[in-house]
């Protein structure tokens, strides 16, 4: 009966891939949280626009000064809460580009570990059909010995 195949290195590659699979749940995390970001500048720069509308609403009436100091402050908040933002998205944007660079790297591991895998198991479906076959012909070389000597 065929020895069945046996990968020696298949405890590495079952490391490598959960390495790779777990790069890819890393690359999703900062993904949302790319998009987060992003979702919170929106709001900020949506929030200045209805700052300023509210501002020439409210500024068309008579006020105090105090409350019409509000909305220059308010702005001021939100425009520095977006350049924060801004940093914020620039590092996620840098470990991004380090994630993906580190999953390249991960895919080509598993890649040649894959490689290789397939590689050996040829060989040794070949190896096994050479004795198949050396033994199939020594049958038959056998039964036809027998057969001549009857």
């Amino acid at each position: 009966m065929a020895k069945k195949f046996k990968f020696k290195l298949e405890g590495l590659l079952k490391v490598r891939e959960f390495k790779e699979k777990k790069i890819k749940l890393e690359l999703g995390e900062i993904l949302k949280e790319i998009e987060a970001t992003k979702s919170r500048i929106a709001k900020d720069e949506l929030d200045i626009e209805q700052a300023y509308d509210a501002q020439e609403k409210f500024l068309s009436e008579p006020t105090s000064g105090q409350m019409a100091q509000f909305f220059p402050q308010f702005i001021n908040t939100k425009k520095e809460d977006i350049k924060a933002q801004e940093n914020i998205l620039g590092a996620l944007n840098r470990s991004y580009d380090a994630k993906v660079q580190e999953l390249a790297q991960a895919k080509g591991e598993v890649k040649i570990l894959d490689n290789l895998k397939d590689k050996h198991a040829t060989a040794h479906r070949k190896e096994m059909d050479k004795k198949l076959q050396e033994s199939i012909d020594e049958l038959t070389m056998a039964k036809k010995h027998k057969e001549r000597m009857l």
